[in-house]
């Protein structure tokens, strides 16, 4: 039986969840960004201006969402330690930044979270007297990890879906983005950032996240400021219809993947076994938490791929699958956890590795009692089940 991974129902409806207008530091106008983007294919756009949160729904037809959504950034006014002097930041290129951006469950949702006036700066500051927030507008936020999760935590209690964004542009190491907790999903790719620096393209950091224990779907958008950035990369969205409430399902659900070229068709888990199945591509990969690894690439008989199929191994505890084109373009599905799994899904994975010979047959024997006698309201974690089986062989 089929374990779908990406809904089979419904259809994919294509999202920029990142740009800037006029109503920041943007050149086009909100109505100009719809118009562009709409004629280019997109369902829904983002509209997540800088520290300044609209209600922007007037833009939405049966045809295009308007994402109630803004960002929210932190700044380190100390030089880093790869500086040669200290004090105070001396150049923005040393600047230390954690950006967020906060998309609003309820398009109409328009209060703003741990909201300073002091930190609105732009355009955006022409808008000071529309602007309403949770609290008392006199929050001071610090570039720490205790004031970031803070600011997650609220803007989650408070109906917002949090991604992080752009960790390579912003400075940031894993010291930092390692202890982060609470978010939704994390930026994969920025289309703005890595078209000029080939840097903000960064599945590796979604990983390291992924190892630390943090869960996230990963999303892709433009954050687009001009013409020029606009179509580079975008998150597909499954959903039975085009509507609001349907496109945050879709990301709730984590029925979606990022993507700046490669189209993934179909995503499902069968007899222990991933399936793919994809546009063009010239190599198609899966990765887990460890460093086992698998690929299917092009050869000169086949000088496309279009579908792969990996064994998912127990102790793989997650994986993802990216897709890369011959333009040297991705698409990335989140971050899936064996744990998320049922009950028959796993007794597949386990069965399959024990019939293949991949796992010991009295190791898998064991963990397949485990699993069998285990309440599905408990939840499968890989690593309690596997220490059940390892007593049941002693």
């Amino acid at each position: 039986m089929k374990h779908y991974l990406l809904p089979q129902s419904g259809q994919f409806y294509k999202v920029n969840m990142h740009s800037h207008t006029t109503l920041s530091d943007g050149k086009q106008t909100p109505e100009e960004v719809k118009a562009a983007y709409k004629a280019h294919g997109y369902a829904a756009v983002a509209f997540t201006e800088h520290e300044g949160l609209f209600d922007l729904s007037h833009l939405s037809d049966d045809e295009f969402i308007a994402i109630t959504s803004y960002e929210y950034s932190f700044g380190n006014p100390n030089n880093p330690p790869f500086c040669f002097y200290e004090g105070k930041v001396m150049t923005f290129d040393h600047n230390e930044q954690v950006h967020l951006n906060f998309y609003a469950k309820d398009p109409h949702n328009t209060k703003m979270v741990c909201y300073n006036p002091k930190r609105v700066w732009g355009n955006t500051r022409n808008y000071l007297d529309q602007f309403q927030w949770v609290g008392t507008p006199d929050y001071e936020r610090v570039l720490t990890v205790e004031c970031i999760n803070e600011v997650i935590k609220t803007a989650r209690e408070n109906g917002f879906l949090v991604s992080y964004n752009h960790p390579t542009w912003s400075l940031n190491t894993y010291p930092t983005y390692s202890r982060f907790e609470n978010l939704s999903a994390f930026e994969i790719t920025n289309g703005g950032s890595d078209r000029g620096s080939d840097l903000d393209y960064t599945p590796y950091v979604y990983d390291q996240m992924a190892r630390t224990g943090q869960r996230m779907i990963c999303v892709a958008g433009d954050d687009n400021h001009n013409v020029g950035g606009f179509f580079l990369a975008w998150t597909m969205v499954k959903a039975d219809k085009l509507g609001y409430s349907e496109l945050i399902e879709g990301l709730e659900k984590g029925n979606c993947y990022a993507s700046d070229g490669p189209e993934i068709y179909d995503l499902y888990v069968e007899n222990g076994k991933v399936t793919i199945r994809c546009s063009d591509a010239i190599g198609i990969y899966y990765s887990t938490a460890g460093r086992r690894t698998g690929c299917k690439l092009t050869n000169a008989e086949n000088p496309t791929v279009n579908e792969a199929t990996f064994t998912i191994k127990p102790e793989d505890f997650f994986f993802r699958i990216t897709v890369k084109d011959k333009n040297g373009k991705h698409a990335n599905t989140r971050i899936y956890y064996l744990d998320e799994f049922g009950k028959d899904t796993l007794i597949g994975i386990v069965s399959n590795v024990k019939q293949t010979g991949k796992m010991k047959p009295e190791i898998a024997d064991a963990l397949l009692s485990v699993i069998e006698n285990t309440d599905e309201r408990d939840g499968y974690h890989l690593n309690s089940l596997y220490q059940q089986a390892m007593e049941l062989l002693k």
